[in-house]
């Protein structure tokens, strides 16, 4: 079963089965609905749902506090070091605890506690911890090919250990997919659309990889493999270490911090990708108020993750980690659990 939420919900949970006997469709997506917490908005003043919209989301609540006061025609600032510090901690958590324990290993917990120590000296343990401490190039997007093969390598740190691994592993079409960037104009297009809430939205990605695909590393990995889940797993890694190279009061992203937005519109460049917030207000309230969070496109039915697990061979060997692998790459707003055990095959 593989649909849309319903008008006024949301995606709540995602579960993924794999059914190598189920002929043609081994995969399937089975999606779990909810109430959409952008309607508790709706009805509220202005004042009143600006300061609920960060609290009632517990992933990004500083890009989403921006994206909802400038959608709601209130005077906005970015507060870039507070959005810097939500993507740091989520792609770190995923780097240093996720993706040992997806290979049998335990979390990096030194580097884990770097990241409660503030300013510059936790930045540096951070990237010490990532890799190590003879990289010469600081912007690891600039590196080249061979300097990226040189450090995988020497596998100075545990992430270079398990990214060398992969990419020795596993073939690059496993779970290679790619759609176009999602870009400001689709996100306000799908906003101000009149279509209903559950009206399918066109097919693109947002994340680490289109941050990154412009830096001279990625142009060169994606025109040599496309978007394999090795190239996926290093632009989270590229973009934790381009936020830690970055000025205090800079952009909190690899891209502009924010994006300008028209009337009724919020743009913010939060951990998982671009966020939007859409919102139409009548005598002082809110009327209408949409939120479109990156996993509405990339976990959208016939979307990025589903085309990336459609492309992993379902009887190999690995094909339970390469997809757990996977949803790490991708990186969803809502939980996504994997079952290999039948209980949902026949549901």
């Amino acid at each position: 079963m593989t649909h849309s939420p319903r008008p006024g919900t949301t995606l709540q949970r995602l579960t993924i089965v794999c059914d190598p006997a189920h002929g043609s469709q081994p995969w399937r997506f089975v999606r779990e609905a909810g109430v959409d917490p952008a309607r508790t908005l709706e009805g509220r003043p202005v004042e009143e749902a600006a300061g609920r919209a960060p609290r009632i989301f517990n992933l990004c609540g500083a890009a989403h506090g921006y994206a909802a006061a400038r959608a709601l025609g209130l005077t906005a600032v970015a507060d870039a070091p507070a959005m810097a510090r939500e993507s740091v901690r989520d792609h770190a958590l995923a780097i240093f605890h996720t993706w040992p324990g997806l290979l049998g290993g335990a979390p990096d917990r030194d580097a884990l506690r770097a990241l409660s120590q503030p300013g510059p000296e936790g930045a540096a343990a951070l990237r010490r911890a990532l890799v190590g401490a003879r990289l010469p190039d600081r912007d690891f997007g600039g590196l080249s090919c061979a300097a990226l093969g040189a450090w995988l390598c020497a596998g100075e740190t545990a992430t270079a250990r398990i990214l060398s691994r992969l990419r020795r592993e596993v073939d690059p079409a496993e779970g290679r997919a790619g759609l176009p960037e999602l870009t400001t104009v689709d996100l306000a297009r799908a906003l101000e659309s009149a279509a209903p809430d559950d009206a399918p939205l066109p097919l693109r990605e947002t994340g680490a990889l289109s941050r990154m695909a412009g830096t001279p590393l990625f142009a060169a990995l994606l025109a040599a493999e496309g978007p394999s889940l090795f190239v996926r797993l290093l632009a989270r890694l590229a973009d934790l270490l381009a936020l830690l190279e970055a000025p205090p009061q800079a952009a909190p992203t690899a891209s502009a911090p924010t994006r300008n937005a028209p009337e009724g519109l919020g743009f913010a460049d939060a951990a998982r990708g671009l966020l939007g917030h859409g919102a139409r207000v009548d005598a002082g309230r809110v009327s209408r108020y949409r939120i479109l969070s990156p996993s509405a496109w990339n976990l959208a039915p016939g979307g990025l993750l589903e085309r990336a697990i459609a492309a992993l061979d379902p009887s190999g060997a690995q094909a339970q980690l390469l997809a757990h692998f996977l949803v790490s790459a991708i990186n969803p707003c809502v939980p996504v659990r994997l079952d290999v055990t039948g209980a949902l095959r026949h549901a």
